[in-house]
């Protein structure tokens, strides 16, 4: 993903380490510049990047105009459904979040149920004995990777126990569905075909063992649904199991630890949420805006020739709504890059707008409230083990999250 943009002057690659250690700098130059940016992504190609609150929080409202679906392009083809695309990848392409219409609220509300305040709260039980699990081993280590001893584990366990995914089986799932965010080349699209075609396997494999056993998960659930007919295709089921495990747990993996590391950056912070744990919320909804997990959402294709932001579009073209640059827009956010964990109002999207809104976004919230609340009235005090010049970040052009995070706590 790149932007080439000769009217404006910018011209950036968003895997270069500069970057990606900090984005927010260009993202400013690009809402200075122009409502839409020129620039590349495949496997789409030419694309323009919506950078402003007002003209993303447009693409994100109006599916009339701006369509998820890809089938409602003029080729009738998503980026994602060529004939070299594996069948994972074309399942992927035909759940919610390429959907629109009366196909989009049919799949939607099909697992909406699994989202309810009244079985996220259900969860939080498992969600609470999990993180005292965690951080118990944590403060007896002392220094350990947050990513790997917190961040995943967590929000891996609770929605691998939702779908019915076995404990043996997580691990292998989260490294090789990880591939898929970095299909944003001709070569990395090579590298990743083993681990697609596995990723393939696996899902064969779950779907083919919850057919003949049956359990009190969602992937049961949703199976039982499918053998109905008509509600829910093959295809839909593997592609809504594969979204529902791979955003179920990556963002808010993302989440605990770029809250972490905006936490180590800014001690006072720290302080002010162990002094009062009340904020623990207000904090998290700043942490979804100051660092937010999903740099992007997906690709919308323009309907019919108008404008966005006063600018020509055309039927057809392809528009990437940039949630990172819209975050920290200063036309809409009083002193954009602060980090405050009492900030309000918090007119964050990092959890999208409209009828996309993200599905697990109250799942997210009652995770991250228990682990940072614990985390706060645990530990005294956190702080980076290595130079935070070292701190790296995934190559991920859509999710922005940590490779690791090696921290110390106090106790």
């Amino acid at each position: 993903m790149q932007i080439r943009d000769r009217a404006h002057g910018l011209r950036a690659r968003f895997d270069d380490p500069a970057v990606q250690a900090d984005p927010y700098p260009f993202f400013a130059r690009m809402r200075s510049a122009a409502p839409l940016i020129r620039g590349r992504m495949m496997p789409a190609g030419d694309v323009w990047f919506a950078t402003r609150f007002d003209d993303v929080t447009e693409l994100l409202k109006d599916p009339e105009r701006y369509h998820s679906d890809p089938r409602e392009s003029p080729d009738k083809r998503g980026p994602l459904e060529s004939r070299f695309s594996p069948r994972i990848m074309r399942a992927f392409a035909r759940s919610m979040i390429f959907l629109d219409g009366v196909d989009h609220r049919r799949v939607r509300g099909l697992v909406s149920k699994a989202f309810t305040p009244a079985k996220v709260e259900e969860l939080t039980r498992r969600i609470e004995e999990i993180t005292g699990e965690l951080l118990t081993k944590a403060a007896r280590a002392g220094s350990f990777d947050l990513m790997r001893a917190f961040a995943l584990p967590l929000p891996l366990r609770i929605i691998s126990d939702l779908l019915g995914v076995e404990e043996e089986e997580e691990e292998y799932f989260h490294k090789a569905a990880k591939c898929i965010l970095f299909l944003n080349s001709p070569v990395g699209f090579l590298r990743a075909l083993p681990r697609l075609f596995g990723l393939q396997r696996f899902f064969d494999r779950l779907l083919a063992r919850k057919r003949s056993r049956p359990g009190d998960d969602l992937t049961s659930a949703l199976i039982a649904v499918e053998e109905e007919g008509d509600r829910l295709t093959s295809e839909e089921l593997m592609g809504m199991v594969f979204l529902l495990l791979f955003a179920g747990h990556e963002t808010t993996v993302n989440l605990l630890g770029n809250g972490t590391l905006a936490l180590c950056d800014h001690p006072e912070q720290f302080e002010r949420l162990r002094a009062d744990p009340s904020l623990v919320p207000s904090a998290i909804e700043e942490m979804l805006r100051y660092e937010s997990p999903a740099q992007q959402t997906g690709l919308r294709c323009v309907a019919e020739d108008g404008e966005l932001g006063g600018m020509p579009v055309k039927r057809g073209d392809w528009v990437v709504p940039l949630l990172g640059a819209a975050n920290r827009d200063e036309r809409v956010f009083d002193e954009p890059e602060v980090f405050d964990v009492g900030r309000q109002p918090n007119r964050h999207i990092a959890f999208g707008l409209g009828r996309h809104f993200c599905l697990g976004a109250p799942l997210t919230r009652v995770e991250a409230r228990i682990a940072f609340t614990a985390f706060v009235e645990r530990f005294s005090s956190v702080r980076l083990a290595i130079p935070r010049s070292q701190v790296r970040w995934n190559k991920s052009p859509s999710l922005r999250g940590l490779a690791s995070l090696p921290v110390t706590v106090t106790s």
